[in-house]
């Protein structure tokens, strides 16, 4: 195997400028308001990642998938369900690239598309996230583990942890909602043409 055929090379393969896609770039810069040109390819978002090490397709390789335009692989990839929207690598980006909110819209693009995720009940967790905000305005953890654990089948899963998070003053067996309830709900109104998340 040479040196041009190795892994490592195909993996970290520099963009020609003739490779380049604008199509799903301008897309991601109008919903997203993210302009993916500004990227300077130096790896600081993977380097900061808390979850590199579990992705498939780390940071900067997705910004060079985004530039290609190759939305298949983007849709179907692993990283799209890990990613818990930390921010470190928007606060090592020198040019402040929100790969966070990119990873929010390509995983409605992929729900809106039918793609099944590669992770068991990540979906579901996902909803449950949701329907939470949309009902409270924040996430209670001890409603959100047992409809999960229902939902999911899982009855007993880390059933040991309740007692001690809850004498730890972890667990609220009473959510308190927000006050201004109003604001939250038009964060779950759909855009024209778009399905409702509780739908």
């Amino acid at each position: 195997m040479n040196a041009t055929t190795s892994p490592v090379n195909q993996y970290f393969k520099a963009l020609q400028l003739d490779e380049q896609s604008n199509s799903l770039s301008q897309e991601i810069l109008q919903n997203c308001g993210v302009e993916i040109e500004r990227c300077l390819e130096c790896g600081k978002c993977s380097g900061g990642c808390s979850n590199t090490h579990i992705f498939d397709y780390t940071p900067r390789k997705i910004v060079q998938l985004i530039k290609v335009g190759n939305e298949d692989r983007l849709l179907q990839m692993d990283a799209l369900w890990c990613c818990v929207a930390c921010q470190l690598c928007v606060d090592r980006c020198p040019s402040g690239i929100d790969i966070p909110r990119i990873i929010d819209y390509l995983r409605e693009r992929a729900i809106d598309r039918g793609i099944v995720p590669t992770r068991p009940n990540v979906k579901l967790f996902h909803e449950l996230m949701l329907d939470q905000v949309q009902k409270i305005g924040r996430v209670s953890e001890l409603y959100l583990i047992l409809n999960y654990n229902l939902k999911s089948k899982q009855y007993l899963n880390n059933a040991e942890l309740g007692p001690q998070m809850f004498f730890k003053g972890k667990l609220n067996p009473i959510p308190a909602r927000v006050k201004r309830m109003d604001k939250v709900k038009r964060l779950f109104r759909p855009k024209p043409g778009q399905k409702g998340v509780a739908e």
